[in-house]
């Protein structure tokens, strides 16, 4: 019986972690087997990256955050990083000198945070300067979080802005320092960003926009504060760099693998030259690019398990046979784009919400045969804007009312005819802060809207999680994986097992 084929992953966070699961899940279904090998640079079970500002926040812990397990028969090295792949022998040889022969090496090293060309910065960030992209990270920044202490935020894209917040929770004066004209700029307007700024402010950050750190100021190698562009002087126990991250390519690179800003894939996710080697997640440029989004990395580790599965001959053939392309029918169709785009914050004391293409300026949209309206409260710290399509929104931005979010979600998702004045979206949830939206409760949901935009879970998969006996969200979450990637989710996949609990008891609970 020949041996089954070698699959060596190289990464083991959450894309890796999705992956391993992929692929047993569609193993069990064909009968595939492999023998896998994982190398992680961590010394920890995957965990779920994007929670980390929640623990910043105080809305979470550092437990809750850990994914599951690697099954039983896959062999894991934590805290062992792979350090060169060999590709004309099909090794990788890892950090302790180890080597671990492949049919398949899957690259999902994931992406790492860029420290800008800042004087008195340094490649590391050194003392006092951190990212926040690991439980490490994390656990550096809580600890010198006391309160009092003076801190910068450079960055105020969506984690910069849930960061800022974060610390202000725990005490901590914080400056929030910005390149763009406004924060959020890739998703938001200026209005909208302007009244995200006024929240900020009421919550203690003080925000500098169209601003950015000209040097890091150091004394005796300890940080002590950071130069403006204009020339002032700010100072500061600590700096949380968020200006971008780039994949980590650089094993590929060495190896002579086709790399680009990430690696170079193929539809099949394989490498450009070779067949043998494959990438998924933040590390992978497709055509698109390199999205840097969890949701498209999760989508490629499903797509890369299931064609494994489906036709490992690539993945069992001899070393020295020329590894055989698939067949047009064991090909699976590259999954659409979808059509939807919807992006909410999650920040203590500040609640934003945007849908679509970031809002053209109404004029310029007029031009388009667009509509923009808006409905602006300065004094109450809310505002709403819509791009108007016809009978459909195709954008919008909602700052500090949910409700009004709720409505204008579910519209811009079921692609709802609007009311003869669309205005009437605006002023309805707007006037009447008390009322519940028709979108808000969970009874209202239709069965196919989607509840978990990262996993692309429906509120009927749920309700179906609930009836088999998922009672709690970590239930649903095993049998659905809602909630486990950003956690926007968290709120509505409570609200929906509430009502089922109520419409569906628990057996015990009917047994009286």
């Amino acid at each position: 019986m020949s041996r089954p084929p070698r699959v060596v992953v190289i990464g083991h966070g959450m894309v890796a972690a999705r992956f391993l699961d992929d692929l047993t899940r569609h193993a069990e279904r064909t009968g595939a087997a492999f023998d896998i090998t994982v190398l992680g640079e961590e010394p920890y079970e995957p965990y779920n990256r994007l929670m980390l500002s929640e623990v910043v926040a105080g809305r979470a812990d550092l437990a809750s955050l850990t994914l599951p397990a690697a099954p039983e028969d896959v062999t894991v090295h934590a805290g062992t990083a792979a350090v060169r792949l060999e590709r004309e022998r099909r090794v990788v040889i890892d950090a302790e000198g180890r080597e671990h022969p492949y049919d398949l090496a899957v690259f999902a090293t994931g992406a790492e945070a860029v420290m800008p060309p800042i004087p008195g910065l340094g490649a590391g960030g050194g003392q006092g300067v951190r990212a926040v992209r690991t439980i490490d990270d994390c656990r550096e920044l809580l600890a010198a979080c006391t309160p009092g202490r003076r801190m910068a935020v450079l960055g105020g894209g969506l984690l910069g802005v849930e960061i800022a917040c974060g610390l202000r929770t725990r005490d901590v004066d914080v400056t929030l320092v910005h390149r763009g004209g406004h924060v959020m700029d890739r998703q938001l307007d200026a209005p909208s960003g302007q009244m995200a700024a006024a929240v900020l402010g009421d919550l203690g950050v003080d925000v500098r926009v169209t601003s950015g750190i000209v040097r890091v100021l150091r004394e005796k190698e300890h940080l002590v504060g950071i130069e403006l562009a204009d020339g002032e002087r700010l100072d500061i126990d600590g700096l949380v760099v968020n200006t971008g991250v780039k994949p980590r390519a650089e094993i590929a690179r060495a190896a002579g693998v086709p790399v680009d800003i990430g690696i170079l894939v193929d539809e099949r996710l394989r490498a450009l030259d070779d067949d043998s080697v494959a990438a998924i997640g933040d590390c992978a440029q497709t055509d698109a690019g390199c999205p840097g989004l969890i949701a498209p990395g999760w989508e490629q580790a499903g797509r890369l398990a299931r064609e494994l599965c489906e036709n490992d001959q690539a993945a069992t053939a001899p070393r020295s046979a020329p590894i055989p392309q698939p067949t047009p029918q064991a090909t699976p169709e590259p999954r659409p784009e979808p059509e939807v785009s919807i992006v909410k914050l999650k920040a203590v004391g500040l609640d934003v919400v945007a849908l679509g293409e970031p809002l053209p300026d109404p004029f310029a949209a007029h031009a388009q045969g667009l509509r923009v309206l808006t409905l602006s409260d300065v004094g109450e710290r809310r505002s709403a804007t819509i791009a108007v399509d016809g009978e459909r929104i195709v954008a919008g931005v909602v700052v500090g009312s949910p409700r009004v979010a709720a409505d204008l979600m579910s519209a811009y998702e079921r692609r709802t005819p609007l009311p003869l004045d669309p205005a009437h979206l605006l002023v309805k949830g707007a006037s009447n802060p008390d009322a519940v939206p028709q979108a808000a409760g969970p009874t209202a949901l239709p069965s196919t809207a989607t509840v978990c935009r990262c996993n692309g879970v429906s509120k009927k998969e749920i309700v179906d999680a609930h009836v088999e006996g998922a009672r709690c969200v970590e239930d649903v979450a095993a049998a659905t994986r809602a909630t486990t990637g950003c956690g926007s989710c968290t709120a509505t996949v409570c609200g929906i097992l509430e009502w089922m609990d109520e419409v569906n008891p628990a057996q015990e609970a009917t047994m009286a």
